[in-house]
């Protein structure tokens, strides 16, 4: 089962995947950014406070946008959509990058950040790219 990314933004060619984010209480429906130099998935801010997923359980340090945050671990179900129009749920852990203060411009700074789409989720599937032809899938690697 293939899933097609589309471009968020043709100039910058960002891929994204919309993605439906289920937790015990909540679902919210968003864009990930596929970002293959990055270890962790990583849900903005707002989100996780929209989601009401807790920031209990500390993470590691991330360094992002070149500052330094705490990063706290849930798990969370996710949907997505495939090529045929098919569910695929998987339950992932995401990471939440919290401010170190409650001053408005690291709150601002993190709600610039986009959700991201990392290496942790991406080592499941094989990633097929040729942008050029406008074929780009994601698909379930068969060894899981």
């Amino acid at each position: 089962m293939g899933i097609k990314p589309r471009f968020r933004n043709k100039e910058l060619k960002f891929l994204s995947v919309p993605i439906l984010i289920q937790t015990p209480h909540k679902r919210l429906k968003t864009e990930f950014i596929i970002d293959t130099g990055s270890p962790y998935t990583i849900l903005n801010y707002t989100d996780s406070i929209r989601l009401g997923i807790p920031h209990h359980t500390k993470s590691e340090l991330v360094r992002i946008g070149g500052r330094e945050y705490q990063s706290y671990i849930s798990k969370c179900e996710i949907i997505l959509k495939s090529i045929n129009n098919d569910r695929i749920t998987e339950t992932i852990y995401i990471r939440v990058l919290k401010p170190s203060s409650t001053k408005i411009n690291e709150l601002e700074n993190l709600d610039r950040l986009p959700n991201i789409l990392g290496l942790d989720f991406l080592l499941s599937y094989k990633f097929i790219c040729d942008i050029s032809n406008n074929e780009i899938y994601l698909e379930k690697a068969e060894n899981q």
